[in-house]
């Protein structure tokens, strides 16, 4: 783990609370939990308790996906292109839109209907 969170350590500046992981894990889940299998998780990975990080195999998006809370109790969202550069940024998304807006960047294709 010290190592993965060392190949991401420019995700520190993208930082911003402290915020409990697994609630916003449940948040993904919900309300449908298929969707979020869909993105062909392959791993979650705290990173040091004010991102989480996770490595999907989607239609649209292979690589990882990082998730911080922001100061205003909004969530903002990274598209990571290798370890280095974010292919694409999203703000102010609240929960409860979470796993749509996401699910719209890395899986959804209007033939699933």
């Amino acid at each position: 783990m010290a190592n993965l969170n060392k190949k991401f350590d420019y995700l520190e500046n993208l930082c911003q609370r402290d915020f409990d992981i697994s609630e916003t894990v449940a948040q993904l889940k919900l309300p449908n939990i298929q969707v979020y299998w869909s993105w062909g998780v392959e791993r979650l990975v705290n990173f040091q308790n004010k991102g989480l990080l996770i490595l999907v195999n989607g239609h649209h998006h292979k690589g990882w996906l990082f998730i911080r809370l922001s100061w205003d109790d909004t969530y903002s969202y990274f598209l990571l292109e290798g370890n280095k550069t974010i292919k694409k940024e999203v703000h102010n998304v609240y929960c409860d839109q979470l796993q749509e807006l996401i699910d719209l960047d890395i899986e959804y294709i209007e033939d699933y209907k």
